[in-house]
């Protein structure tokens, strides 16, 4: 998957930098701390990423990678992760157990993982000198249906404040919002994420199928959908039902459509993306503020 060409540094240093007086502590090192353990899975890792005078204000961005709930690993959020430190932005890149034909692993046991992942970075705050609640998550792809998954239905510590997403599959259970994807896709990963048969009779679907769909939430968090406007894997039929009922529930949101962009957001200006960074730190900053 080709990577969005974000301009993080210049673009995030300038939003920081009337609010960095109350993120620094100058007695506070940085802190690199790559694949530790947080449970007893061999992919359970993550990579904890702290910048050099944060204090418990400092914003914290908990990664979820994408590659089809069966594929891909936290290094692949490393653009995102790059950009976010030279921002001023703590990191936590988090792994998680992935699914695989035959075997048991589906969203439950990935929410699992991230709630187990996360009581791990809340039991170690105070010695990292970092925040315990008001986190944001970011998610690409699959990462990011985990990522509002997690956030609108299995957040019980109401700990996480805001999602931002990149090409977020949202509606598992009616093929009309996912027209235009591959239909090996279809067939193929749905049923690995929910653990039961695809039908394109919707009537015929398990109820997992809903449940796994963050649209059907009961509650939800403020959330910034980013979607290539040419997406042919996720389309983007998938974002615009989310914001409709975003807007329906009437819960903060924001859709950024990235003109001509495929899955990965590649294929817009410079200009859009420095935009695109611009409206993305600013919401970072927005909703790691005690509301």
């Amino acid at each position: 998957m080709k990577r969005i060409r974000f301009e993080f540094i210049a673009i995030g240093l300038f939003l920081l930098s009337g609010t960095t007086g109350c993120f620094a502590d100058s007695r506070t090192k940085e802190l690199k701390l790559h694949d530790i353990t947080y449970g007893k899975d061999s992919l359970h890792k993550m990579d904890v990423d702290l910048i050099a005078s944060r204090t418990p204000e400092t914003p914290v961005v908990i990664l979820i990678h994408g590659g089809g709930w069966m594929a891909g690993d936290k290094k692949d959020a490393y653009f995102m992760r790059d950009g976010l430190l030279a921002a001023g932005i703590n990191v936590i890149n988090i792994n998680y157990r992935l699914a695989s034909p035959g075997n048991s692993i589906h969203y439950k046991e990935m929410m699992a993982d991230i709630d187990e992942a996360l009581s791990f970075v809340i039991a170690n705050a105070k010695r990292w000198n970092i925040r315990d609640s008001q986190f944001i998550f970011w998610g690409g792809s699959a990462g990011a249906h985990l990522a509002l998954l997690y956030a609108y239905r299995y957040d019980k510590q109401d700990i996480i404040s805001s999602v931002i997403t990149l090409g977020a599959p949202t509606v598992l259970d009616t093929f009309f919002s996912m027209e235009g994807a591959k239909p090996q896709d279809v067939e193929g990963l749905l049923p690995l994420i929910t653990g039961k048969p695809w039908s394109y009779d919707s009537t015929k679907l398990a109820r997992e199928y809903k449940e796994a769909s963050p649209y059907y939430s009961p509650t939800y968090k403020p959330t910034m959908l980013i979607h290539g406007e040419a997406d042919d894997i996720v389309p983007l039929e998938q974002s615009l039902v989310m914001r409709q009922k975003l807007k329906e529930e009437n819960i903060a949101d924001t859709l950024i459509i990235i003109p001509g962009g495929g899955h990965g957001g590649e294929g817009a200006s410079q200009e859009f993306y420095h935009r695109l960074n611009t409206a993305m730190f600013e919401w970072i900053i927005k909703y790691s503020k005690k509301q």
